[in-house]
């Protein structure tokens, strides 16, 4: 998919792709959500499996039978409704006041 936005060369820079990323630096908790139809599947999960292996704290929900930015264009799913219940308890779980 990086070839759609991305000169060939460029598509192990990590500001193109961060499966490619550094994570041993103090990586933020990440949450991650993907839709199971969605063409970026693949790329979640080897995302997910390189911040859990660096120690980063790290969530990934996959929603089924929804595609790429569903929480926003399918708004009115029960599972959008379940993504955004999910993304609070993230942020209640890692962000102090």
């Amino acid at each position: 998919m990086g070839e759609a936005y991305a000169h060939i060369i460029d598509q192990k820079n990590p500001y193109v792709s961060p499966v490619y990323g550094d994570f041993n630096k103090g990586f933020s908790p990440t949450l991650i959500q993907v839709g199971t139809k969605e063409t970026l599947l693949s790329e979640s999960v080897r995302l997910y499996q390189g911040l859990d292996i660096t120690g980063v704290p790290v969530k990934l929900g996959a929603y089924e039978c929804v595609p790429h930015g569903f929480q926003t264009i399918l708004f009115d799913t029960s599972e959008s409704s379940l993504a955004f219940s999910k993304t609070i308890k993230f942020l209640k779980e890692y962000l102090k006041s």
